[in-house]
């Protein structure tokens, strides 16, 4: 069974809403966010003082449709520093599946200490410190706020937000014009400006700022899809919307020019990639998928199920596609155990030692469905329960506790159906292996979500790819979202 990528929605609004979580200021404000017009959930912000330190609390809860069923999300965070604008410690407790993920970080000279626990078990290690110059939250909305008022026309700030792992977010905003804005029936004064972030290359942000320099509304466009938030009460913001919660899957789904047949047994596809104005997002040249650029707005794909090409020299050297992480927690003791026990009849060759474990985490994921968030590779191991992205996280952490580096893959696949829809291209996530094939490193597309009959096809597209490293679950989102909403697909020819 094929399961699509309902946990899309989910990373696209984590994408979106943990930079602008950053920016937005704490004080004590209640924010309604929307998407695709209707009301998806709830962003509050709160700062709170003592004599020596500030502390910096965000919750966002956001429920979703998605394929008929719904999804509920709750993402909390804390940061605090010291009146001087030193950070000490932050935090994020994250339920994207059925358990709760906290991850805390503390900030030392010698690296960022970090320590995360899920279902009762708790990991630690040390993370470099970042690079650069950067502003905690409750400094970076001083500065903004200072600049603001002084009149600049430019203002550029890095910060930091907990949901988002310990990633430092450049934010540039420019264009600052008055304009009237009308918020919960009222005509407010307000300033115009656009924004630029460092981790939503290609995004367009609009902020609505008052006088004092503070967030009214913002609206972010990514690709095709818009995420709105506006400040609101408290009782607004938690009230139920009218309208059902944003249906986000079916939304996505790409109907090509001609349908496919046969499309789990095609081995060879040219396919064109467009978008009706530039520039198209980048698209990776990496394991089947070959990518000749026709020009700004137009791309053509050549994808061969069974031919791998070299992978970068750095990516044999890289160990984040070997390292354990919160969501792909390999050394988990289940992770382990499953890994050993679907390799206990296999030789030491490790491409048939990868295709050993895809098949095994197609048959341990015995309850495919749309129940899930995000959940992380140990919740899977045990829930065994989840769709494509479960599919694809599990596999990477079995392939990474066998040794074999892997991360996985945000793309689209062809589907005859799915979700009442026919004949279209959905959003997927599926996994690679680094395996040396032919004495050079290649990544090796694995799809867990199908048979064993057929481990890998030429109808899957890559967009992005994430080794899942800490605090980075929307890292490969980039030009996943840059593509939401915009992307059309010529089927040239299929065998």
């Amino acid at each position: 069974m094929l399961t699509l990528h309902r946990g899309l929605a989910a990373a696209i609004l984590l994408y979106v809403l943990a930079p602008l979580a950053a920016l937005a200021q704490a004080g004590d404000r209640w924010y309604i966010v929307e998407m695709m017009g209707g009301k998806a959930g709830w962003m509050h912000t709160l700062e709170l003082e003592t004599d020596a330190t500030i502390t910096t609390t965000s919750k966002t809860h956001f429920s979703l449709a998605r394929g008929g069923a719904g999804l509920s999300i709750t993402i909390e965070s804390e940061f605090v520093e010291g009146k001087d604008g030193k950070p000490i410690s932050m935090k994020a407790v994250q339920k994207l599946g059925k358990n709760e993920i906290v991850t805390e970080y503390t900030f030392t000279p010698e690296g960022i200490k970090l320590r995360s626990t899920q279902e009762g078990e708790t990991t630690e290690r040390t993370l470099p410190n970042p690079e650069g110059t950067w502003l905690a939250p409750a400094a970076a909305e001083r500065y903004v706020q200072q600049r603001y008022k002084s009149g600049a026309k430019e203002i550029t700030v890095r910060t930091m937000d907990p949901s988002n792992g310990p990633t430092v977010v450049t934010a540039v905003r420019t264009g600052f014009e008055p304009e009237k804005l009308t918020v919960g029936g009222r005509e407010l004064d307000v300033v115009k400006t656009m924004v630029e972030m460092s981790v939503m290359p290609g995004a367009k942000s609009t902020e609505y700022l008052d006088a004092e320099g503070e967030l009214v509304k913002s609206r972010t466009l990514v690709g095709g899809l818009s995420v709105t938030m506006t400040r609101s009460t408290r009782e607004e913001a938690i009230a139920e919307g009218e309208a059902p919660s944003p249906e986000v899957m079916t939304s996505t789904f790409i109907y090509p020019d001609k349908p496919i047949d046969n499309p789990r047994g095609v081995k060879h596809a040219v396919l064109v990639l467009s978008v009706p104005e530039g520039p198209l997002p980048e698209v990776p040249a990496t394991g089947a998928q070959r990518v000749e650029k026709i020009d700004a707005t137009t791309l053509r794909l050549t994808i061969r199920a069974d031919a791998f090409d070299p992978a970068p020299e750095a990516d044999a050297k890289d160990p984040a596609y070997l390292a354990a992480t919160t969501m792909c927690d390999s050394n988990d003791e289940q992770v382990k155990r499953l890994a050993a026990l679907a390799l206990q009849a296999v030789g030491d060759d490790k491409a048939k030692r990868a295709e050993m474990l895809r098949r095994f985490v197609h048959l341990h994921i015995n309850k495919k469905n749309l129940n899930v968030g995000f959940a992380s590779a140990s919740e899977v191991a045990r829930e065994r329960t989840g769709d494509c992205s479960e599919h694809g996280v599990l596999l990477a952490a079995v392939l990474r506790a066998d040794g074999i580096p892997a991360r996985v893959v945000s793309g689209l696949v062809y589907a005859d159906g799915f979700a009442g829809a026919k004949q279209i291209f959905g959003y997927h996530m599926w996994a690679q292996a680094l395996l040396t094939i032919d004495g050079a490193p290649r990544w090796v597309d694995l799809d867990a979500t199908l048979p064993a009959s057929t481990p890998f096809d030429a109808t899957h597209i890559t967009l992005g790819t994430s080794a899942l490293a800490e605090g980075d679950l929307t890292s490969g989102m980039v030009s996943v979202a840059g593509a939401m909403g915009r992307l059309k697909i010529k089927v040239e020819s299929v065998k």
